[in-house]
């Protein structure tokens, strides 16, 4: 199994505040053996420092995962209408551009359990559909508004991705692993 989504979301979830194992797993609907192996993997590695009050990430950790920080401006759960493919939709506002197809992302989100999966580009004027010239709100402006509610410090060239998936897990696995896949590209 690729760790890479499992990680993602662990030193996010780590960068402002101490956590333990359990409140990781419920937060991240992963199971606490999945959350303790990562954890005790990230330990070793020195990127987290472990006590009795939770896992801490370590300078090194902040330092080796710094593009995270920099480039996810925001993650939350989403409740869409028209645009709504699944029971889920979790997204995220990303600093940095995507340089391939949106279906080349979407196949990666597709692997890690997701249904479907958005990417949409912020503009001055609105929010478009990343692979047309049509904006969000033409069809769907009760989602526009939801998203624009969601996230409303957005900036012009900022990317949204958006994951839908019949539960959390599913969603949290696609979407950290089209973060990944774009954050890798903005290197």
């Amino acid at each position: 199994m690729d760790r890479l989504p499992v990680t993602f979301q662990l030193i996010f979830l780590l960068y402002e505040q101490k956590l333990g194992r359990r409140t990781l797993a419920r937060c991240t609907d992963l199971s606490e053996m999945t959350v303790r192996l990562e954890m005790d993997r990230l330990r070793e590695e020195g990127f987290l420092a472990v006590d009795k009050q939770g896992a801490a990430l370590t300078a090194l950790g902040k330092e080796r995962f710094a593009s995270l920080f920099t480039h996810v401006r925001a993650l939350q759960e989403i409740s869409l209408t028209t645009l709504a493919k699944d029971a889920v939709n979790l997204a995220a506002l990303l600093s940095c551009p995507a340089a391939r197809p949106p279906w080349w992302y979407r196949d990666h989100a597709v692997r890690e359990g997701a249904s479907a999966m958005l990417l949409i580009r912020c503009c001055v004027d609105g929010l478009y559909f990343f692979d047309s010239k049509e904006q969000i709100g033409t069809h769907n402006p009760h989602d526009e508004q939801v998203i624009k509610g969601a996230f409303p410090f957005r900036r012009k060239g900022d990317l949204l991705v958006i994951v839908a998936a019949p539960d959390r897990k599913r969603a949290g696995l696609a979407l950290w692993r089209v973060i990944g896949e774009i954050l890798s590209e903005a290197r």
